[in-house]
């Protein structure tokens, strides 16, 4: 049975929520994540958001290249090929 995609722009508007108390309504692939003005430890926290919810491990050479929430996206689908990722 295939997993349903995952919708990198929604699972980041929950996980803001939830590690730093944020609602994000303008949210688009090109969004520069710093710009959002969480602070680093609300990051880390949103990348282990991810990965508990994903099971997927998130390298720290690949989460040194991810400046937009689209770049994000992109490192999911290269580390699991097999899941539709969408943002």
């Amino acid at each position: 049975m295939a997993q349903p995609p995952v919708n990198v722009l929604e699972m980041f508007k929950q996980a803001a929520l939830e590690v730093d108390n944020r609602t994000l309504t303008d949210l688009k692939a090109d969004t520069v994540i710093s710009s959002l003005g969480m602070d680093s430890v609300a990051v880390m926290e949103l990348v282990s958001f991810f990965e508990e919810k994903l099971n997927v491990r998130i390298p720290d050479e690949e989460l040194s290249k991810i400046r937009t929430v689209g770049d994000l996206r992109d490192t999911l689908q290269k580390l699991m090929p097999d899941r539709a990722v969408a943002a």
